[in-house]
């Protein structure tokens, strides 16, 4: 009852933030505007919002490998693009229920995948800092704000990687947690796994790949409007956008990265009903295709999975009857 609750606050705010953009733009402007747009350029945005999920994929699977988890291909797809219909939580947290797909799965401690699924989106923040930072030192514009992201991530992996640090947060953590003071452990040895200074460098910039190539995709957009700016710029505006509606921790950013485009675009220059177009566009190609796919392919082939997950446990219970 809860789930389908929030499920419906969601679709209502997102609803409500639509509407909101639509009259502010001007309904009959806005449907001028969209009516101009060259809509071959939204299946181009499609194909490169899955380039990225492609890219972050390799990441998620070389974070996997880091901490000891080795999945079968199929599954590892199945998991990792189930988790895409959670995209639309605050912040992406709810894509930790990877963990529990795992865990589902193939039996796999939650202890031993939330550190990964964590490690993932910090990277995937450093990526877009890494973008927002090269349009940013271009047009001086927000640097200080650009700058705190990865100042709170060093903080915390400075604290992860601190012996005494560490000893400290995990005694009174256990103090605290009693039963779960073995998980607390297992989460800190996992962190410890991943968080090697050049695979996380590494990894932070194929983020930043895989995000550029939705900034090429609102630079596209804004072409298929009529309108022009530069692809530093698009990059500057998209990047900035996600990590605004990533600290507002409203679900998948709902409102906030829409303003932030429009009100960056409308800097530039381009007609408010226009704006408002390119930013619902967007985010159309960027954030509900991808909740959307993630959704079609966890109830197209969760049974199969939660069949093997069956079988697999009856399996080893049988082998353990025969070997007591």
């Amino acid at each position: 009852m809860k789930k389908d609750t929030k499920i419906w606050s969601i679709i209502i705010a997102s609803v409500s933030v639509y509407l909101a953009m639509c009259i502010y733009a001007d309904f009959n402007k806005l449907t001028t505007a969209l009516s101009n747009f060259y809509w071959p350029y939204l299946f181009i945005l499609f194909a490169l919002t899955t380039a990225n999920y492609l890219i972050r994929f390799i990441k998620w699977d070389y974070f996997l490998k880091k901490a000891g988890i080795h999945l079968p291909l199929k599954e590892n797809l199945f998991i990792f693009a189930s988790g895409l219909s959670m995209i639309i939580t605050p912040g992406k947290i709810g894509e930790i229920w990877k963990a529990w797909l795992i865990k589902d799965i193939e039996g796999t401690e939650r202890s031993k995948t939330i550190p990964v699924v964590i490690i993932e989106r910090i990277t995937d923040v450093l990526g877009l800092v890494i973008l927002s930072f090269a349009g940013a030192l271009y047009y001086k514009q927000d640097l200080l704000l650009i700058l705190a992201f990865p100042a709170i991530i060093l903080i915390f992996l400075s604290a992860i990687k601190s012996r005494p640090i560490s000893k400290l947060i995990i005694s009174k953590l256990e103090s605290k947690t009693g039963k779960y003071a073995e998980n607390i452990k297992t989460m800190h040895k996992t962190f410890q796994k991943t968080l090697e200074p050049k695979g996380m460098i590494a990894m932070s910039l194929l983020s930043a790949v895989a995000w550029l190539f939705e900034c090429i995709g609102l630079y596209l957009v804004i072409l298929g409007f009529g309108h022009y700016i530069s692809m530093l710029h698009a990059t500057f505006i998209f990047s900035f956008a996600s990590l605004a509606g990533a600290i507002s921790m409203l679900p998948g950013g709902l409102g906030v990265a829409e303003a932030t485009i429009f009100t960056l675009l409308q800097l530039n220059n381009i007609p408010a009903a226009t704006s408002v177009g390119i930013a619902m566009i967007t985010r159309l190609g960027t954030l509900w295709y991808g909740a959307l796919m993630g959704l079609v392919i966890y109830l197209t082939f969760k049974k199969k999975y939660h069949i093997k997950n069956q079988h697999t446990h009856q399996t080893k219970k049988q082998s353990q009857n025969k070997n007591p």
